[in-house]
């Protein structure tokens, strides 16, 4: 299954737009969580996301414009430049 969706290179992380995603098809993921085809109802929900290339990761895209991984992405990592927006009732 292909998407369309900003991503960065893999190499150095630059955003190069909105490209062209191969992901897993949803019924992979059917009654589990997932950024893609079911995303969990977390704060974050609404912010604009981004594939990461560079670290095999999905992020959401706070209003200040600071990354931060996206709950449901199984590869979640949690070093990240933070401004603490991904934490629930902070700088909301």
């Amino acid at each position: 299954m292909k998407i369309k969706i900003e991503m960065t290179e893999p190499a150095f992380g630059f955003n190069v737009g909105i490209q062209t995603l191969i992901v897993h098809d949803a019924d992979e993921c059917s009654g589990e969580y997932c950024c893609i085809h079911n995303p969990s109802p977390h704060h974050m929900l609404e912010w604009k996301q981004l594939w990461r290339a560079d670290r095999h990761m999905m992020e959401r895209i706070c209003p200040h414009g600071v990354g931060h991984p996206d709950p449901d992405d199984l590869n979640m990592e949690t070093t990240h430049g933070c401004d603490l927006c991904c934490v629930v009732g902070e700088n909301q």
